[in-house]
């Protein structure tokens, strides 16, 4: 079909129990079979998981620096509930990405190009993979949103953070394609 496989949402409002509308509509998305990526927040605290990151099935993402350290802004877990948050963390600091023409967000780098931190930015990263994962097929058996959870988080490399920092750690491309 035509629907989206993948939601990708560099949003967040205040930290919650997971119950919240947002969340809960995450999970009606994931229940229906999309996978879906959040930012977990740039608070830096811990319980500071920013909804709809505390949606149970979302993949919430935090952030980590060039070297693979805890980006100091990356929200912690666990959520309000009680649960682990985030579920993995990728690279979130200093990205360069595309910018909207007129736009000054970040440290723009030229016309097209700004360079900025957050979570926001490391979310993306987690939907490519995410799309890597779905191209190369789901077992028979497996619902698609929950396999790609299991292989991002079992693949991720141990930063040797606390769960709610890290939560399985970094997503590593190479370990997931090889998987």
């Amino acid at each position: 079909g035509d629907e989206a496989d993948i939601i990708s949402m560099s949003l967040g409002g205040a930290p919650t129990d997971g119950t919240d509308p947002l969340s809960q509509t995450v999970n009606a998305a994931v229940d229906a079979g999309v996978v879906v990526v959040v930012a977990a927040g740039n608070n830096g605290n811990y319980f500071t998981i920013s909804s709809p990151g505390t949606a149970d099935k979302a993949i919430t993402v935090g952030a980590t620096d060039k070297e693979d350290r805890l980006a100091w802004f990356s929200s912690k877990g666990p959520t309000l509930g009680l649960n682990v948050k985030p579920d993995v963390v990728a690279p979130g600091v200093e990205i360069v990405a595309a910018r909207a023409s007129g736009t000054s967000m970040g440290t723009p780098v030229n016309e097209y190009y700004t360079s900025a931190s957050g979570t926001s930015m490391a979310t993306p990263h987690v939907s490519g993979a995410a799309a890597l994962i779905l191209q190369k097929g789901v077992p028979n058996g497996w619902e698609k949103p929950k396999y790609v959870k299991n292989i991002l988080i079992s693949t991720a490399k141990d930063l040797n953070l606390n769960v709610y920092e890290q939560g399985g750690g970094r997503i590593d491309l190479a370990e997931v394609l090889s998987a």
